[in-house]
């Protein structure tokens, strides 16, 4: 299984940082695509060793930039070479939809939708009330949307229908046996 943690180990074993330090420089200055102001744009790496001079360090955003792309491109590719293994070009949407924390990564959808060849956008909890503001973004996506399910299992915006002369049951078996198989 590969996804954000993956990019956050990269990160800590790149800057030599521990893993909550690799978290947080993700999370505030992490991205996909560099610019020409990230070689001059400084990021604080810190680290509490008691020496100086390495917990004074600093790493440029493009170097960071250069340790998570090449992660997040190989995830990219084993999720596009699983759907292609699964028959996913059978089904009726062609919108990939990301969520976790990682899919919040600036340009993520963009080298996303490059990848998968499809368009991207970014899950989100949807139709549920009551939920903290914090539980609202794409990092609890998946959590809300199988406790729903759990809740609700035949709850309508859970069914579609797939027309048998377009998308033969063989293909359906297929994507629900990868489904079975990943989740």
């Amino acid at each position: 299984r590969m996804g954000g943690d993956h990019v956050t180990s990269d990160i800590s074993l790149g800057l030599q940082v521990p893993t909550a330090n690799a978290e947080r420089i993700k999370t505030f200055y992490g991205g996909v695509h560099a610019t020409g102001m990230d070689d001059r744009e400084m990021i604080e790496i810190g680290g509490d060793t008691g020496d100086y001079e390495h917990d004074r360090r600093t790493a440029s955003r493009a170097e960071l930039i250069g340790i998570m792309r090449p992660r997040v491109e190989e995830i990219l590719e084993e999720v596009r070479a699983r759907l292609d293994a699964a028959g996913f070009d059978h089904l009726p949407s062609q919108q990939i939809v990301l969520t976790g924390g990682g899919s919040q990564i600036p340009g993520l959808d963009g080298l996303a939708s490059k990848i998968l060849g499809h368009q991207v956008r970014l899950g989100r909890p949807l139709r549920v009330h009551g939920l903290p503001q914090a539980a609202t973004g794409p990092s609890f996506a998946s959590a809300v949307g199988l406790s729903l399910l759990a809740a609700h299992p035949q709850d309508e915006w859970w069914d579609f229908d797939i027309p048998a002369d377009r998308y033969p049951a063989r293909s359906l078996r297929r994507a629900v046996k990868w489904f079975r198989a990943n989740w």
